[in-house]
């Protein structure tokens, strides 16, 4: 955008708000400005085309008073090391305090000022390298010295993701695409020009209700979805609203004193009208005439902020003036790792594992995120050394995640090495779960999305869950195991929301692996059951496996010995589209089973023949059949370290008469 050069103050430059806003640095940033760059801000100009610049910074472009110039937008990365001239008496302590926050360019002159001993004395400091080159911002990790002194060894970025960080603000809202795009779009029909409701015959609205935990960007998503339509939003808190009067009268006023076009965002509504609220009736009624006032004035839109709508009185939570709600997600692995990069992208740090903190914080809210850098840079202060993981990992340890009330899951403590054989099984997990969180590329280069969800069937005891344990185990995803019959509830509804609270739970911690084991009991076919509650299960099931494919961090595995009994529905592509089964274990697998058992036996135990004779036994049978040796051992001298082939062949009798048939005829030796 061309602006005409006017002598200003310097270091910082002045635009036009509205110029500015249309270059997308609705706040100021940094642009580039001839042969150097300068952070512009909002204020007040003589001409809306006019660029107030500080002599200093004019002659570093190349300007003179009344010159035209191209200013554009510049994303500059924070400078790892700054080398300056004619800083005689400035220590580098002192340098790097004056340059703080400073975009300089090579070449450039800087004028700072600094105390020199009783006084404050000013510099004109020359900008002789730039490391990245040939521009960037000063950070407090930033290395600044002169040319004459030796440069210091430190690396105080090592570690972190190339390019420009993101804000807070970018990292929450990332993801939340089609949820941004959703809100846009209402906002945008609620406040045209045309008064498209009315022209259009459509019935009267206030706007949306939104839904989300605290510190997991509501806010953010509102004002990135009103920047999109050009609205401006007014916020209206009222978790510090503790009587009705006060209520009305911050409403009141909002809706009168606000100017169109504009989107009143009234966050924390739970607080005043949730189900536990001291004055919740009246704080209803008070919501009924602000959602009435708001959707009579033209051009005007709410948006109603709560951390659950469940907890809404129905007056505010089914009101028909907010007929669309939408849900802000706890951030997932991809946005943790936003967070951190945006926490730490001002702090001096090395050696910082940007992916293992995501995993390693699930239940994490923006808000607990920036607790864990603040408290590890607290460790770090008065050693003035910068932050490093391990620090952060003990800041972990230290602070719980506020959204940890949901429960997050466990981690099995074994993996795919403790699985015996199923290689092809393994594999194919892999393939389902592992690589999409690993290597998601893999899927996009061939213009496929990766599958969410499979079914294991077989025969009973054949390792369906000691393998989806040990691959949660692999994955490091959050394992929550379920079986059918837990979620079933003879009262109406609650199955339904005990399925969507364990979806919610799931995916307020992904990477996450849901396994719902028995799912035939769960999810049966449609019509053949004696009540509806299971024939509402499935709907809701459906509902929630559908959401889950567009998350992609949260993954669905069932588990059933009758896979006939599933209803299909649940089984095509989509949804659980893959199926493995597991029969019983061949020769092999029963030999690696054996290999890797911590069961010890004796030498005289013959393992070849042990496998041959317990042809048709399950992987839970062989468990049993050693637990049984062990007791027999242990049964014969309680000071056994070792099972025998007695004890062995002992067993194999107990279990030959559960079975129903005869015993091997000599004992495995």
């Amino acid at each position: 955008m061309r602006f005409i050069a006017k002598l200003g103050v310097d270091p910082v430059a002045r635009a036009d708000p509205t110029l500015l806003q249309a270059m997308g640095l609705p706040g100021g940033g940094i642009v580039r400005l001839g042969d150097t760059h300068v952070q512009v801000v909002p204020g007040d100009v003589p001409g809306p085309t006019v660029l107030l610049v500080g002599p200093r910074t004019m002659a570093n472009a190349g300007l003179s008073p009344g010159d035209g110039v191209e200013v554009t937008r510049a994303l500059l990365p924070i400078a790892h090391r700054v080398v300056v001239a004619d800083a005689d008496g400035l220590d580098a302590r002192r340098l790097g305090r004056a340059l703080q926050g400073r975009p300089v360019t090579v070449g450039d002159v800087a004028v700072v000022r600094a105390p020199r001993g009783d006084e404050i004395d000013e510099w004109r400091l020359r900008i002789v390298e730039v490391e990245p080159a040939p521009a960037a911002v000063v950070g407090p990790g930033t290395a600044v010295h002169e040319t004459s002194r030796q440069d210091p060894p430190i690396v105080p970025h090592e570690g972190a993701p190339p390019g420009e960080p993101p804000t807070t603000a970018e990292a929450l809202v990332a993801g939340l695409e089609t949820e941004r795009e959703v809100l846009a779009g209402w906002l945008a029909l609620l406040t045209s020009p045309d008064r498209l409701p009315a022209t259009w015959g459509l019935p009267a609205v206030a706007g949306v209700l939104l839904e989300g935990p605290a510190g997991c960007g509501r806010s953010e998503l509102v004002d990135a979805a009103a920047a999109d339509v050009g609205v401006r939003v007014d916020e209206v808190l009222l978790d510090v609203v503790h009587r009705p009067e006060r209520l009305l009268s911050l409403l009141e006023r909002a809706v009168r004193e606000t100017k169109p076009p504009a989107v009143l965002y009234v966050d924390h509504a739970d607080a005043v009208a949730g189900t536990d609220a001291p004055f919740r009736t009246q704080a209803a009624a008070i919501f009924r005439w602000f959602l009435d006032a708001v959707a009579e004035r033209p051009r005007f839109a709410c948006v109603v902020g709560t951390a659950s709508v469940a907890g809404l009185d129905p007056a505010v939570a089914d009101s028909p003036l907010l007929p669309r709600r939408l849900v802000v997600p706890p951030p997932d692995t991809r946005r943790r790792r936003l967070l951190f990069e945006a926490a730490l992208a001002r702090v001096p740090h090395r050696r910082i594992d940007f992916e293992r903190l995501a995993v390693r914080t699930a239940g994490f809210s923006a808000t607990d995120i920036a607790a864990v850098v603040l408290d590890a840079t607290a460790r770090t202060t008065a050693a003035n050394e910068p932050v490093t993981q391990e620090l952060l990992d003990r800041a972990l340890e230290d602070i719980p995640p506020s959204l940890g009330s949901a429960m997050l899951g466990e981690v099995p403590s074994y993996g795919f090495e403790r699985v015996a054989d199923l290689d092809v099984v393994k594999q194919r997990l892999r393939e389902t779960i592992i690589w999409p969180l690993t290597d998601p590329d893999r899927f996009r280069r061939l213009g496929i999305t990766a599958p969410k969800g499979l079914l294991l069937w077989g025969p009973p005891g054949t390792g369906k869950t000691f393998v989806v344990r040990a691959l949660a185990h692999e994955s490091g995803a959050a394992f929550f195991p379920v079986k059918g019959a837990e979620l079933l509830d003879k009262w109406v509804g609650e199955s339904e929301r005990a399925v969507r609270e364990l979806f919610a739970r799931a995916k307020a911690v992904a990477p996450s692996i849901l396994f719902l084991d028995e799912i035939d009991a769960l999810a049966p076919v449609r019509g053949r059951s004696t009540n509806s509650v299971t024939d509402s299960v499935v709907a809701a099931l459906l509902t929630e496996l559908d959401g889950v494919a567009d998350r992609g961090d949260v993954f669905v595995i069932g588990a059933t010995n009758r896979k006939d009994l599933v209803d299909p529905a649940l089984l095509r592509p989509g949804r659980l589209e893959t199926h493995l089964r597991l029969g019983l274990p061949p020769a092999e697998a029963r030999a690696a089973f054996l290999a890797i058992s911590d069961v010890p036996l004796t030498d005289d135990v013959d393992r070849a023949d042990l496998v041959d004779a317990t042809e048709g036994y399950s992987f839970a049978d062989l468990a049993g059949l050693l637990r049984e040796a062990a007791l027999h051992a242990l049964r014969r001298d309680p000071e056994a370290i070792e099972v025998t082939s007695d004890d062995v062949a002992a067993a194999l009798e107990v279990f030959a008469d559960r079975r129903g048939v005869s015993p091997p005829r000599r004992s495995p030796r």
